[in-house]
């Protein structure tokens, strides 16, 4: 079977995995964001692995667990896999890896700084979905991800490119990386490479308290977010879909991000978009732990001490209903089956 059919089975098998949790109202994890490894190269100032990074007493997964984590998840009915870390092409056996996957027929998406790429060619070619991370030009890039990253991972998306892999750019925005020129360099960027570019923002813990010199005011966010709409409509590949932009300009708790139950009787009903990372998607960590997203680190149970399920399961009591995040957003409005962002998502990941 061709590469490109085999993508189409596998990102059709994810679909339907969906279809039957948007039916039948199941909790089931259709997207898991694995953390395969707890190294990486870089150290990016907003990462929400920090925790686990480079840290003598998280014991590293060996192979044979990775194995039956996965096993575990697609019993659970997970049916694409988001390969994380640290770094994931610091692993040596991660060919090995995607290839298990891949013989399960599981939709494969995998986050990497691009620093690898060329190294890792031969596993990379069996990814169906590659999303490389870069936060603007040199200047905003190297203040964020650390000095020379710039050029290793330009080089990374260009070689990804040259050998014909489906890859998105990635940045996280915040305000070291709001900067006009960059939006306007990355859409640029892409635009020549004809490869596709979103943003998320800072998905930190506690980000509300952060210092400010992380997070955009409101005015500060929906004026970056305008001039992505805008660049979008103009013709650039921007992945978010005009839903999820939207979405975000029309947010109904001002001076919040987060969307709680006991806010509910306070805000129309029609105003927000029900989060669904923790009721069809979740994280499991480096060291074990599962979590229904980045914001929710280190509240969850760990896969190694009771098994997959019984963590899955543990998620289902969350007192949060919705983000106002656009990388939150855009997962669910893609897992929650949302026509609109649907197609666009078809469009630009398969």
């Amino acid at each position: 079977m061709s590469n490109t059919l085999q993508k189409f089975f596998n990102g059709r098998k994810a679909f339907t995995g969906l279809v039957k949790a948007k039916i039948s109202g199941e909790r089931i994890p259709v997207r898991v964001s694995l953390l395969v490894t707890k190294f990486c190269n870089l150290s990016c100032f907003y990462c929400y692995a920090e925790d686990i990074l480079n840290k003598k007493e998280v014991e590293e997964f060996s192979l044979k667990e990775l194995k039956d984590i996965i096993d575990q998840v697609y019993d659970a009915g997970c049916r694409w896999i988001n390969i994380l870390g640290g770094e994931p092409l610091l692993r040596n056996d991660i060919e090995e890896l995607i290839d298990y996957m891949h013989q399960k027929g599981i939709f494969i998406e995998m986050t990497t700084n691009g620093y690898f790429i060329k190294k890792r060619i031969s596993a990379l070619k069996k990814v169906d979905h590659l999303a490389i991370s870069l936060d603007g030009n040199k200047e905003t890039n190297d203040r964020a991800r650390g000095e020379g990253s710039f050029e290793k991972i330009l080089a990374g998306i260009e070689y990804a490119v040259e050998n014909g892999l489906k890859i998105r750019v990635h940045a996280t925005l915040s305000k070291r990386t709001m900067a006009p020129e960059s939006l306007q360099f990355l859409s640029d960027l892409c635009n020549r490479l004809n490869v596709s570019l979103n943003y998320s923002e800072n998905g930190l813990p506690g980000i509300e308290e952060m210092d400010p010199d992380f997070l955009l005011s409101e005015e500060e966010t929906l004026n970056f977010y305008k001039s992505y709409k805008d660049l979008k409509k103009s013709g650039h590949p921007i992945i978010s879909s005009e839903v999820a932009v939207d979405y975000v300009e029309k947010w109904p708790l001002p001076g919040r991000t987060t969307i709680y139950k006991k806010d509910l009787p306070n805000i129309p009903k029609n105003s927000y978009y029900p989060c669904q990372l923790g009721r069809n998607q979740c994280f499991i960590s480096a060291d074990g732990n599962v979590y229904p997203c980045t914001k929710k680190w280190g509240e969850g149970l760990n896969v190694r001490e009771i098994g997959f399920q019984k963590a899955w399961d543990n998620l289902a009591s969350l007192d949060c209903v919705a983000c106002k995040e656009l990388g939150t957003i855009e997962q669910s409005v893609i897992t929650g089956l949302q026509p609109k962002a649907l197609v666009n998502a078809v469009s630009k990941f398969v």
